[in-house]
């Protein structure tokens, strides 16, 4: 048999059954009842609120351990802290001697800038610190971002959260997956730990450490970190990125793949801008593209990539020190750029290229390709061509006019040359298979020349020109070479690691 004492507390009286400092106060409810069956409590019923340390909780029914300091509530549950700090839940049991509220069921917790909702939490109210191992979802008040997470702790006093195993945090903007992030409300930065990817409409990132600044829309990642958008991956030690102005930039080991058009670039160091679609590398930049059959390499102090968006195709610039090296064309120049728009390769300030056994020069080079094969070329301005005429290291075949046009075969061998505006060439002359015995010197002011397994096989002259035949033994050196004579290997590679190495 229940016995019931009924007892009223008015709303300007409260009353305290135990009368120590820190205890639980009952500051009202309906009625107080005692249960024989249920030992040691005294059960509360009907708009019950208690006190402890300046935080009220309240309840539909309640039982209070007197002896324990403790009390467990159920039904229209509610705690309050401070002047923000609110949770509700269908039940609660709490401690008062260690300040802890484990609360079941329903939770609702916020402290003005967040909401976070979940089915089970407890909550140290001496330190502010929530706890949850069954699974969250917490809700910026601010900014909208979610994030959830099967287990977490939010610190009021700092205003941090810790997510852990299976996080995602969603923006309007992109939703961010982790193993473990830590976030702030107040500079609203996310910290995260392990595997993390980034998505949105623009780009993919992913890392395994870095931070997010959600309200400045800046961040940083390292350890196996890249973004990636349609056309190109962006990776490095470490990246910086900023949304909404569009840019990153990637520290140590940097690697740009554009995979639509099979080129890579490395360096040190990377700048991106994704509204322009332009990358900027440098600290000893490699450019590589890839054809089906050869692969071009490139080395130069700066390298920089920028899409005509209209075409969708790439412009490529190489600017200082300049070395470029394939297996059938090595180059040197000051300054490069290669258009995929109508795949031509501009070569600036004093080129010079070699092709086979010929060496190009002139004050700037244009070379026109298709799939990675030469199919025309202009030499504008001292525009000249070197090969050796044999082994002596003193005999040289030379072209040279104020411009010169070539054409290369489907082997990519230099098969016909137009000269035009001062034009001379000079060419050894001998017997199939011997030591050259004679050399030819002709001035016009237009020529074609026709090439044979890169030898000078016919000339065509157009207008005035004139020519002297002599013995090898009657020129001396001095006058065997052409005005615009300058042979120089020394810059030449002939691998890629001689490429590299230089």
């Amino acid at each position: 048999m229940i016995k019931c004492i009924a007892l009223i507390i008015f709303l300007t009286c409260s009353i305290s059954f135990i009368g120590q400092e820190k205890k639980i106060r009952i500051l009202k409810a309906n009625s107080l009842q005692y249960d024989k069956e249920i030992k040691d409590a005294q059960q509360l019923i009907g708009n019950v609120l208690f006190e402890h340390d300046s935080a009220y909780m309240y309840c539909d029914t309640a039982l209070l351990y007197v002896a324990n300091n403790s009390f467990e509530a159920f039904s229209n549950v509610r705690i309050e802290q401070g002047d923000s700090i609110r949770m509700t839940g269908d039940s609660v049991t709490y401690s008062g001697e260690d300040k802890i509220a484990r609360l079941k069921g329903n939770i609702h917790f916020t402290d003005g800038k967040l909401q976070l909702v979940t089915d089970q939490l407890d909550y140290d109210l001496n330190t502010k610190v929530g706890y949850y191992t069954n699974g969250a979802t917490i809700t910026s008040l601010e900014n909208n971002n979610v994030l959830i997470s099967k287990i977490g702790s939010y610190q009021s006093e700092s205003k941090t959260l810790f997510f852990k195993d299976s996080v995602k945090l969603t923006n309007p903007k992109y939703v961010i997956e982790s193993d473990t992030l830590t976030y702030n409300t107040v500079s609203e930065v996310a910290n995260f730990h392990g595997a993390t990817t980034i998505i949105s409409d623009s780009n993919y990132i992913y890392c395994e450490h870095g931070w997010y600044d959600t309200k400045n829309e800046k961040s940083a990642f390292w350890q196996n970190s890249y973004l990636e958008t349609k056309e190109q991956k962006l990776s490095g030690d470490s990246i910086f990125y900023d949304r909404s102005l569009g840019i990153g930039e990637a520290f140590g080991n940097v690697l740009i793949q554009d995979t639509t058009n099979k080129v890579d670039i490395q360096g040190g160091y990377a700048f991106y801008n994704e509204i322009t679609d332009s990358s900027l590398v440098t600290d000893c930049p490699l450019f590589t593209q890839y054809f089906e059959k050869d692969t071009l390499y490139l080395i130069a102090d700066t390298l920089s990539i920028k899409q005509d968006t209209t075409l969708n195709l790439n412009v490529f610039r190489a600017y200082h020190n300049v070395l470029l090296y394939k297996l059938d064309l090595q180059a040197s120049c000051d300054s490069l750029i290669y258009s995929e728009i109508d795949s031509m390769m501009y070569f600036m300030n004093t080129p010079i290229i070699w092709s086979d056994e010929n060496q190009l020069t002139g004050k700037r080079i244009d070379i026109s390709t298709y799939g990675g094969v030469i199919e025309h070329m202009y030499i504008d301005k001292k525009a000249t061509i070197i090969s050796e005429a044999d082994s002596t290291g003193s005999n040289f075949n030379q072209i040279q006019g104020k411009s010169i046009e070539g054409f290369f075969n489907k082997d990519n061998k230099l098969e016909t040359v137009f000269v035009r505006g001062n034009g001379e060439v000079i060419y050894f002359m001998g017997e199939d298979k011997k030591p050259v015995t004679d050399i030819n010197h002709t001035q016009c002011a237009e020529m074609k020349i026709t090439l044979k397994k890169n030898e000078i096989d016919k000339i065509k002259f157009y207008t005035k020109p004139t020519a002297s035949l002599n013995a090898i033994a009657d020129v001396n050196k001095e006058d065997r070479k052409l005005s615009n004579f300058n042979w120089d290997l020394s810059k030449r590679p002939y691998s890629l690691n001689d490429l590299l190495e230089k």
